[in-house]
């Protein structure tokens, strides 16, 4: 019998129960402890768990092993006169939800009797829980005192009953007991039979994975007395009109210390979550399972008596936010974004278009307060309005309209009645910063293009894309205004400058420089090429004079030709073709009858100059080597520069017209 000189440590070791009911961590045993002159009984009443299942492993040794050894310690920690029973089930036969019996009845503790009881267990049966608390119960209704019931199981029912209805009729027809459940390596199930067995019997449910936390919740389920008086706290937590599972955090605000583990489940029999807690004041809490994107929620100041049950109520109802975004009257396409409140954290986001089936966005959101944004997705520059500390509240919808008033700009670029290819850039005057940017191209579903603005000021620049020095023209200080529409037209005039490059009638290629006449800056440059599809090379030009020199690229020396001053106006045509002359000459080098390497080099006879360089090689693909040439005197030297002493052979030829001249220099002679 537990002595009243022991009660302050018992009362003290509930703190301990407590610990291991809701994990808490290195917190003072005054926390949560309390004191009570109601004296405690002291008697138990063990009920294990002698299935097959327990012949299962943790950390290589089957459980069956881990809990002999853990009651065995424990008998042998207990005061001498401890009233102490046991019942066992599922130890005796395969199958048999019969299978149940009681070890030992309620009463003066005989540790050797109840070691060797304990050891003769063998797992063999089924999980026959309400059958067992029933026959507990049977117990403790013959004793006067409270009794404290301690489950111990591997799994939950297995022979169709139900613990948790049974454990609370008991409880109403008066049955004076307080019973704490040990689910022992269960973590991976759903328990909430078991939490429900120990809520209805007024204890706690413990989870123990391994020997040692069998051993702490064995230990604080025994000590903490029967009789105990204690506050209680009722939780029922709900969502969309049912129960919700959800985990609850109890912190004292005294201490700041928390108690976690407690789940509510989403069945009557765990929901509401009934606590027994010690006197005190807490905050509550409470985060919902399986809700994505679902915040907890903490009620505060939670205040707990002896004899006082409270209850609070948390409901996780959805709430509904629609946002309609318009500009002009008409459905406007735009993104919306929700955000914690103040601060860029995005829990929610979405689009409206603009069809009616979509826009209003409705968009399904937790309760809370949160800061929204929308931005108008077809209105240039994006616009975006943001409204803060908007408070959703479930089982609601919150309609928000966002208004984006615009008007529309249509930019065209012409020539006369033909389109031009424009680019348009839109520019706010008094920042400098680009609005908006686009291109008309030739077609008049492009042509004018139009922007959708926000009203205000704005400088437009239209720049044409296929005239060669790309004009541009400028409208500032154009005025849009909400749901008007403003045109402005730019009209460019350009001529075209052909210029060709042939010899007599073929044509020949050549790169071709354009310069400003006035500035000797380069306008552009093009090549013409041996076909009539790019010789002459055309040029879209603004009107102006311009100086151009046209290179030809594949004679030697790159002869040239140069117009000055050539004039060109709008929608004016001016054609110019350089004439080249050019001759061949084919240099080859032999010893004897083998076609030997060297080096070709041709000097203009008359300045020095040297014109075209060239190697002979070894193949009669270019022995001899061709040059063309612009009609004239050269001076040709030939080194053999493999042979020893590099031989060297000068000559002078004279290349004519449209002539070919052929030498080879043999130095066998």
């Amino acid at each position: 019998m537990v002595t009243h000189s022991s009660r302050r440590n018992i009362y003290k070791a509930l703190f301990l129960l407590l610990t291991l009911a809701f994990g808490l961590n290195g917190i003072s045993t005054n926390s949560f402890a309390q004191t009570s002159d109601t004296p405690s009984s002291g008697k138990l009443l063990l009920i294990l768990d002698a299935s097959g299942s327990m012949w299962g492993q943790i950390n290589g040794e089957n459980k069956i092993t881990i809990a002999k050894s853990v009651l065995k310690d424990l008998a042998g920690e207990l005061p001498e006169g401890t009233e102490v029973g046991l019942i066992a089930y599922g130890h005796r036969e395969k199958g048999d939800c019969k299978d149940i019996e009681t070890i030992v009845e309620i009463g003066p503790i005989d540790k050797a009797v109840l070691n060797e009881k304990i050891e003769a267990l063998n797992p063999k049966g089924k999980t026959p829980i309400t059958d067992s608390v029933l026959k507990a119960f049977e117990s403790v209704r013959a004793t006067e005192d409270a009794v404290t019931v301690i489950l111990v199981s591997d799994g939950i029912e297995t022979c169709g009953g139900d613990p948790c209805k049974a454990v609370k009729e008991a409880k109403e027809a008066g049955v004076n007991f307080i019973m704490h459940v040990v689910g022992f390596d269960v973590s991976k199930e759903d328990v909430s039979q078991l939490e429900c067995a120990a809520q209805a019997g007024g204890g706690l449910y413990f989870s123990a994975n391994n020997a040692y936390e069998l051993s702490n919740a064995l230990t604080s389920a025994v000590e903490m007395p029967a009789d105990l008086p204690t506050g209680k706290l009722s939780v029922k937590v709900t969502a969309e009109g049912k129960l919700q599972d959800a985990r609850l955090v109890l912190t004292n605000t005294v201490t700041e210390e928390k108690l976690k583990g407690q789940r509510t489940y989403s069945t009557p029999n765990t929901n509401p979550r009934i606590m027994s807690l010690p006197d005190g004041t807490y905050d509550l809490e409470v985060s919902p399972m399986g809700m994505k994107g679902v915040e907890s929620r903490t009620i505060s100041g939670i205040e707990l008596k002896e004899g006082v049950v409270v209850e609070k109520e948390v409901d996780f109802s959805f709430g509904e936010l629609s946002v309609k975004a318009v500009s002009s009257g008409k459905l406007l396409d735009a993104a919306v974004k929700v955000y914690k409140l103040e601060t860029e954290v995005i829990v929610a986001k979405g689009r409206t278009y603009t069809q009616s089936n979509s826009n209003p966005l409705v968009i399904k959101i937790s309760p809370g307060v949160y800061d929204i944004e929308v931005m108008a997705l077809k209105i240039e520059g994006r616009p975006t309005h943001r409204i803060s500390a908007l408070e959703i509240k479930g089982g609601e919808t919150l309609e928000e309209l966002f208004d984006f008033s615009s008007g529309t700009l249509k930019v065209g670029a012409f020539k006369g009645e033909k389109f031009v290819d424009a680019r348009v850039q839109i520019k706010n005057p008094d920042t400098g910063e680009q609005v908006a940017q686009g291109r008309t191209y030739v077609s008049s579903k492009t042509n004018p293009r139009a922007f959708e603005l926000s009203p205000g000021i704005y400088d437009v620049t239209v720049t044409a894309v296929k005239i060669t020095n790309q004009p541009s023209q400028e409208f500032s200080g154009v005025e849009i205004t909400a749901s008007e529409t403003v045109e402005k037209t730019a009209q460019f005039s350009s001529g075209q400058l052909k210029i060709g490059a042939k010899e007599g009638e073929k044509y020949v290629e050549a790169s071709v420089s354009i310069k400003d006449s006035n500035t000797g800056e380069q306008i552009t440059q093009g090549r013409t090429y041996k076909s009539s599809k790019s010789n002459p090379k055309v040029f879209n030009l603004v009107p102006g004079l311009y100086d151009v020199k046209v290179t030809a690229i594949k004679v030697a020396g790159k002869p040239s030709e140069k117009f000055n001053g050539i004039e060109l106006k709008g929608g004016e045509e001016v054609e110019h073709t350089a004439q080249f002359s050019s001759g061949l000459l084919k240099v080859g080098a032999t010893e004897g009858e083998t076609l030997i390497d060297s080096i070709v080099t041709i000097n203009d006879a008359r300045t020095g100059e040297q014109i075209a360089q060239g190697r002979t090689g070894l193949k009669q693909k270019g022995n001899p080597k061709e040059f063309t040439l612009t009609p004239g005197s050269y001076d040709v030297t030939i080194q053999a520069f493999k042979m020893e002493d590099k031989p060297v052979k000068e000559l002078s030829v004279k290349v004519k017209a449209q002539e070919t001249v052929e030498h080879i220099a043999d130095f066998k002679q």
